[in-house]
């Protein structure tokens, strides 16, 4: 489900994709009230680098705690507009707001099936590309879980797991390969650059994977 912008503005036919918490924001078990946000440090220079680059900028966040009933949707829409002010006022810039409010995978009992947006499936990367005509096997997603790395994976995304946060030891963790790795999102951005600045620097092949484009 999409948070914010009501009407997705088409700028890049690339993004890279987010989590939001113990990736952009310190994780406090369902962080909601905007007035005690924490944007981790290293994560302010991480964006204003991503917001540099020709991608289109998307966070997408499980969030459990709205069928759990810890707190409401507009609650959560604060404080993602808390954040995204945050980042702003930085010099960075955050495209758009994508959530499943539904429960995760962790908090199903037995016999129940998951729905497609809560990650790992890959349901809010899949609505961001019809939303904003993204190829996602030309995108990146950043985050500290390995149910971000694998929503990313199902699609094609190019994933980098990043060592704040759960550090790709959350509860239910997913046993797979992690070809990139970064302390922070400060890091993940710059290697996310370098992959750009490498395509962009070879000429002789345009058809490489991380040629980025804007939206005429």
């Amino acid at each position: 489900m999409r948070d914010w912008p009501s009407n997705p503005e088409l700028r890049y036919m690339h993004a890279v994709f987010l989590d939001r918490d113990g990736t952009i924001n310190v994780d406090t078990h369902y962080p909601h009230d905007y007035k005690l946000l924490e944007v981790i440090p290293e994560a302010y220079e991480g964006m204003k680098i991503l917001s540099e680059l020709p991608l289109d900028i998307i966070v997408v966040s499980n969030q459990a705690g709205i069928k759990l009933g810890i707190f409401t949707k507009d609650q959560m829409s604060r404080f993602n507009e808390e954040l995204r002010i945050r980042i702003e006022r930085y010099g960075g810039r955050i495209d758009a707001f994508y959530y499943c409010p539904h429960l995760e995978p962790k908090n199903l009992k037995k016999g129940q099936t998951p729905c497609n947006c809560s990650k790992p499936a890959p349901g809010m990367l899949l609505e961001a590309a019809n939303d904003f005509d993204i190829d996602l096997s030309k995108s990146f997603i950043i985050g500290d879980k390995t149910s971000d790395i694998a929503a990313g994976m199902a699609v094609g995304c190019t994933g980098i797991l990043v060592k704040t946060g759960k550090a790709g030891k959350e509860e239910g963790f997913l046993p797979i390969k992690i070809d990139h790795l970064a302390e922070n999102l400060y890091e993940a951005a710059i290697m996310v650059k370098t992959f750009i600045d490498e395509e962009y620097s070879d000429t002789k092949d345009l058809s490489k994977k991380f040629v980025i484009q804007q939206v005429s």
